[in-house]
């Protein structure tokens, strides 16, 4: 039996509104751009327990749990106009971009698929993001992105799925 091992990153993609099933069908989802090598990262933050506690008794007499929230992270390494305008607003107007005076809110469904393992669709992630630029010659400009993982709004769907990426075939023929 094979050990399933989940690595690498083959694409993130995302589409605005949620999808009708987690189903992982990726018809109107799109890349966000090349993700900077190292940068994609899920964690998942310790549950939130609280105790309740009677004057009679040391030991608590009920405890509630409460999960940790779920963040996806990357950087984008080669954005253009059409994902500046995708991640924080703006508007553009003859090749020019204009950078938005407030804060806008993005939320995208997305699919973080990568190069074998366990892929992820994520109904509804609320994304924030920043600009991280470097001007060397050892630097990039990156579009750091953090998603976090959100209470579906269509009735019947969960706030993430999970399915194992089919084994491709092995091609090497004997020597």
């Amino acid at each position: 039996m094979a050990t399933l091992v989940t690595l690498g990153l083959s694409k993130i993609l995302g589409k605005a509104g949620e999808p009708t099933a987690g189903d992982f069908a990726e018809e109107g989802y799109t890349p966000f751009g090349l993700t900077y090598e190292d940068t994609c990262k899920m964690s998942q933050d310790d549950p939130e327990t609280t105790e309740f506690y009677a004057e009679e008794e040391d030991d608590p007499v009920e405890t509630t749990e409460k999960q940790g929230k779920i963040t996806f992270t990357f950087s984008i390494m080669n954005p253009d106009i059409t994902t500046l305008t995708r991640l924080f607003g703006g508007t553009v107007a003859s090749d020019v971009y204009a950078y938005p005076d407030t804060v806008i809110t993005v939320e995208e469904s997305v699919i973080i698929k990568p190069k074998k393992g366990l892929m992820f669709q994520v109904p509804r992630m609320k994304l924030v993001s920043k600009i991280n630029g470097e001007f060397s010659k050892k630097g990039l400009l990156l579009i750091e992105v953090t998603g976090t993982v959100l209470k579906p709004q269509t009735t019947g769907l969960k706030k993430m799925y999970v399915k194992q990426i089919a084994a491709a075939s092995n091609s090497n023929s004997g020597s």
